[in-house]
């Protein structure tokens, strides 16, 4: 899955989860179940069989990881809870930037700590066919369209003034 849906599936956890350790626990279990719904991600379109990253793949990547990033900032600004979503979404892109991301990602890869880890998150991954790109990118639109609508910011109705029984403002 790309980045923008993860962040954006965190964030909306943190919104509506209100305990931060476990809106951060749940943002971060998110990610694999994400990883698990059929999607289309960067290396899938752009990636060399070889498995090196190519430069269309880096560009797909931080566009992505931009777009994810602005935003959850956008949405997060005015909320009471933005620290506990800004965390969250952060929780629930983590794993990719530990797992993938060079320098760290090969050493997360191979360390014995870590790699079982790595091996289950590449091993659940639900990767489609670029041909069946409709799939691919629908789920992904769709998770980020239920995100944009739990995080939209919305502003509690003021209450009606209870009018004085004396006629009195």
């Amino acid at each position: 899955m790309m980045a923008a849906p993860h962040m954006m599936a965190g964030a909306a956890i943190g919104k509506v989860v209100r305990r931060p350790w476990l809106a951060i626990a749940l943002a971060f279990a998110s990610h694999f179940v994400l990883d698990i719904v059929p999607h289309l991600d960067s290396h899938s379109m752009f990636g060399a069989p070889s498995g090196g990253p190519t430069s269309a793949e880096v560009a797909s990547a931080i566009v992505d990881t931009s777009i994810g990033i602005a935003l959850v900032l956008l949405l997060a600004r005015r909320q009471r809870a933005r620290g506990r979503i800004l965390w969250a979404a952060f929780a629930a892109i983590v794993l990719d930037l530990v797992d993938e991301v060079p320098p760290w990602g090969p050493w997360f890869q191979a360390w014995p700590g870590t790699a079982w880890l790595s091996r289950f998150h590449h091993g659940i991954q639900h990767n489609v066919a670029v041909a069946e790109w409709p799939l691919g990118f629908g789920t992904q639109l769709l998770v980020i369209a239920l995100a944009v609508w739990i995080l939209w910011p919305r502003q509690r109705p003021q209450a009606e003034p209870i009018p004085s029984p004396l006629g009195a403002p």
